[in-house]
């Protein structure tokens, strides 16, 4: 398959602009903050009973809500339907992928307890066999593992900077593949365990890489070029 060529460069906030996307690339942006810790009597969110967490979750089920172990709910707002397409694409491949090769594939609302980080529901993600069978009944019930693969699908309200620090935390914890899709900028910024960031200017086509062999994305039909 004939691929275009794209342009790698260090990992940096880029600037640009893309269809139907208005807000400054420096911006705020979302998600929403907010600090429990002085409702916790000291204690953390990963300390509590995760049952009275989730049933918290659930009745706010309007959100995505993911939180951190020091005691803050990270909050972002319903999906419009441009973002939720996007994911859509993106999720439907991982999961054909998926049923060739094992593992589990997941969408946004999954939300992993992933060991020292708290619970966090990337756009898309993927389990390898291996790290589920290493979990035992509740651990795999709870979501209590980092995926082998993570992406996250900047939002026209999301913060770069935020979408940044959140990819380094997954690699961090165990991820071995990460993709930051910003259909804005029309780049993808790549990341590997043990290596630095790698920005992608527009490329056509994303690779599973050694983590999901065979697995390709078509990010420049699928998402960059779908965006109205």
């Amino acid at each position: 398959m004939v691929r275009a060529a794209v342009t790698r460069r260090p990992h940096t906030a880029g600037a640009g602009t893309g269809k139907g996307y208005r807000l400054d690339a420096d911006g705020p942006g979302l998600p929403i903050t907010l600090d429990l810790r002085p409702l916790l009597g000291g204690k953390t969110l990963a300390e509590i009973d995760f049952e009275r967490l989730w049933a918290f979750i659930e009745a706010n089920e309007l959100y995505a809500i993911e939180y951190n172990e020091t005691g803050e709910l990270i909050i972002m707002p319903p999906m419009l339907m441009p973002g939720g397409n996007e994911e859509l694409e993106l999720q439907t491949e991982a999961k054909l992928w998926q049923r060739a090769h094992g593992g589990i594939a997941s969408s946004s609302v999954t939300v992993f307890r992933i060991p020292g980080l708290g619970g966090r529901g990337p756009d898309a993600s993927w389990v390898s066999p291996e790290r589920l069978a290493g979990l035992d009944a509740e651990q795999y019930r709870t979501g209590q593992v980092c995926p082998d693969f993570v992406a996250e699908i900047r939002s026209p309200s999301n913060s770069l900077a935020y979408l940044q620090r959140k990819m380094t935390e997954y690699i961090a914890a165990g991820a071995r593949l990460g993709w930051l899709i910003d259909p804005r900028n029309r780049q993808v910024t790549v990341y590997r365990l043990g290596q630095e960031p790698e920005v992608l200017d527009d490329p056509e086509i994303l690779s599973g890489e050694d983590v999901m062999p065979g697995f390709e994305f078509r990010v420049r039909e699928l998402i960059f070029d779908a965006t109205q």
